[in-house]
């Protein structure tokens, strides 16, 4: 689901929670639980011109064939924002709403993708891909575990609000990776 659908659920009580951006446009109408901080790589083929960079910018990333996200998934508006603020627009040449295919097609060489650095580690074996992180700003956005702001919770979504603040204090949500 997208954060705008997720949030939708929630607000409609078709879904209890959702797993979304504590933006504070989000935490005026929704509580939020920070589980973790999303920093942003360039993700890249490991043989490509960019083998031996440990680092890169917004602005030269952009540089780069994109794939991305569709534009109604949050993280590519929050991409976007970035590369805008850099001082760069972007027309990616390839869109996809799962993070999946993008790394697919990044394996081909081809293309790069800007994606959450976790996310890289999580689906990355060693050799496949090289993630660089993107600098000048290093920028982050806090992930976190979204439910409604009523109280008492239901029993089951008050169990799942303690684990994920158990998760957030393990993984140190709000603190920088």
């Amino acid at each position: 689901m997208t954060a705008d659908q997720i949030l939708k659920g929630i607000e409609n009580l078709e879904i209890d929670a959702g797993v979304s951006y504590l933006e504070d446009a989000v935490l005026t109408r929704f509580a939020g639980v920070p589980l973790y901080e999303e920093r942003y790589c360039l993700l890249v083929a490991p043989d490509g011109p960019l083998k031996d960079r440990e680092t890169i910018d917004w602005k030269e990333a952009a540089q780069m064939p994109l794939c991305l996200l569709t534009p109604d998934m949050q993280h590519r508006r929050i991409v976007e924002r970035h590369l805008r603020e850099a001082g760069v627009e972007v027309v990616p040449r390839l869109e996809s709403n799962s993070l999946i295919v993008l790394h697919t097609h990044v394996r081909s060489g081809k293309w790069a993708t800007i994606m959450p650095a976790r996310f890289a580690d999580t689906i990355d074996h060693p050799g496949l891909m090289q993630a660089i992180p993107i600098v000048e700003p290093t920028v982050s956005h806090t992930i976190g575990l979204v439910t409604t702001q009523r109280e008492p919770l239901p029993p089951l979504v008050a169990h799942l609000v303690a684990e994920a603040r158990t998760i957030g204090k393990r993984y140190g949500a709000g603190a920088a990776d």
